[in-house]
């Protein structure tokens, strides 16, 4: 019984310590459909509500698990099968050609998944304050680091093992007791097979506190490194510009008003007479109009709050991006043509530019990088393998944003 119990013991000692380091790694190496929604797709579709693209509610139930596998990883290749559905949702959709995806297959059915689960949700009207509320995620603060739950499922389970280890020093004992008792063992072979354990109260406070304090830095740590992260940022302007009205409403082109996009590293603010090119003779009796018609006639500039800003360290450049990269203004900056009132759409991190580097193919058409790397025999092998990427490039040198 004594052999039973002590076997018994050990195995559980063992299982709880395989359980607090396997099980977190297990479940941080599922894929996160919600985040891999948000970075990637939420620029062009929503759940509930068409955007660039279809409402992606109940899309299992519309094609097969097998074709959504193809569709997701590279549609140009479905349609280019002739495959009649996919034909005639890419005209239907004005041609426009959907990003090719190099997910593996837990990957897109974590996303599937997400949207299903999304689907059976009522939908959320608008956006708010704290970010977009459009049923997609893409306004979620929490980027998938230590969040308050977490922090009370890991002294949760602290708490369970610290009991688990005080059970089985109770039952160490009574096993110690029984063999000096009956004088079937010398305490030196006790100690020796390791069957002598005291832990002391202390011993067990020690270690508990040690928990929570590794616990609490963690946190601490997930807090600091969120720190200037905007995401969500919405703050009042000056004058009530909707981009829903003049994107949306009206499809004003992104560059006829933010110009530097085209030619420079900044997209530029519109100056005053940009707005007056329309509104010398559209609404001129508009409150909102008359505090620009004030300012033009003052000469003063409109004071715009900046919503999307880089640190000073960070080197971006809209021209390189928008012109020569032709990626559109809703990969950053997100439904930008639904939004009444603008609010930061990504993260805009580090890490949120580099997974773009790794993921997102070179485009080739501009003549550029065949005439800069044409001859190179990596560029050559690169693109016949699964197409050019910007990482391929170079794309993640610390020089190329850090200089």
């Amino acid at each position: 019984m004594s052999r039973l119990r002590l076997f018994l013991g050990r195995g559980a000692l063992c299982s709880v310590f395989l359980g607090l380091f396997l099980v977190p790694q297990l479940v941080e190496a599922q894929p996160n459909g919600a985040e891999l929604f948000a970075n990637n797709c939420a620029s062009c579709h929503k759940v509930h509500q068409d955007l660039v693209g279809p409402a992606l509610k109940g899309v299992e139930e519309r094609r097969d698990q097998a074709w959504l596998l193809k569709w997701i990883r590279n549609s140009q290749a479905v349609i280019a099968s002739g495959d009649p559905y996919a034909v005639k949702l890419y005209e239907k959709w004005n041609k426009s050609a959907m990003t090719a995806f190099d997910w593996s297959d837990q990957e897109i059915l974590a996303v599937l998944a997400y949207i299903k689960e999304e689907g059976a949700k009522a939908p959320v009207a608008a956006a708010t304050a704290g970010g977009a509320s459009d049923g997609t995620g893409a306004g979620d603060q929490n980027n998938g680091g230590f969040t308050t739950l977490t922090l009370w499922v890991v002294l949760f389970a602290s708490g369970l093992i610290l009991l688990l280890l005080g059970l089985l020093q109770r039952q160490y004992r009574l096993l110690y007791d029984e063999r000096v008792a009956t004088g079937r063992l010398p305490k030196e072979e006790l100690r020796q097979y390791g069957l002598q354990i005291r832990l002391k109260p202390l011993h067990v406070v020690g270690g508990g506190l040690t928990l929570v304090l590794v616990s609490g830095i963690g946190w601490g740590v997930d807090v600091a490194s969120n720190v200037g992260i905007q995401q969500g940022y919405q703050p009042t302007q000056p004058i009530a510009f909707s981009h829903e009205l003049h994107a949306g409403t009206h499809e004003i082109a992104c560059t006829y008003c933010h110009t530097g996009a085209e030619r420079g590293k900044s997209a530029t603010i519109p100056a005053v007479n940009v707005c007056m090119n329309c509104h010398n003779q559209i609404k001129k009796e508009s409150p909102e109009i008359k505090k620009i018609l004030t300012a033009y006639e003052t000469n003063t500039p409109i004071e715009w709050v900046r919503i999307h800003n880089l640190p000073d360290f960070g080197y971006f450049n809209h021209y390189q991006h928008y012109k020569v990269a032709g990626i559109q203004c809703q990969t950053c900056h997100g439904p930008i043509e639904k939004m009444a009132e603008v609010y930061q759409h990504s993260q805009l991190t580090m890490g949120w530019c580099i997974n773009c580097h790794r993921e997102t193919k070179v485009n080739l058409d501009n003549g550029y990088y065949q005439q800069v790397h044409g001859n190179s025999e990596a560029f050559k092998q690169a693109v016949a393998d699964k197409g050019l990427t910007i990482a391929n490039l170079g794309g993640l040198d610390c020089a190329k944003c850090h200089y």
